[in-house]
């Protein structure tokens, strides 16, 4: 049975899901030259993803193999986030 807490919850972080997509989504509209597009695809590359994925909330697979590591997870999504939104 699930309690109103949960379903609260549940709803917080689907609502800041949303957000952080929608910030990716304004994130990768920036890369509008075909360089700054190859770029984009060469960062993605690394990360064995692609901007459609990323945008359909898919997430992309550990690089380093370690498959039962929910933090090594975690960290690599961070990377991949955070290379994406630099500013250089």
């Amino acid at each position: 049975m699930t309690t109103l807490a949960q379903l609260r919850a549940a709803l917080r972080v689907r609502r800041q899901e949303r957000r952080r997509r929608e910030r990716l989504r304004r994130d990768l509209q920036e890369y509008r030259t075909s360089a700054e597009q190859h770029e984009l695809q060469a960062i993605l590359a690394r990360y064995d993803t692609t901007v459609a994925d990323l945008l359909a909330g898919r997430e992309p697979p550990l690089t380093t193999g370690e498959r039962g590591d929910d933090r090594a997870w975690e960290d690599q999504w961070d990377e991949i986030v955070l290379d994406l939104s630099s500013d250089d």
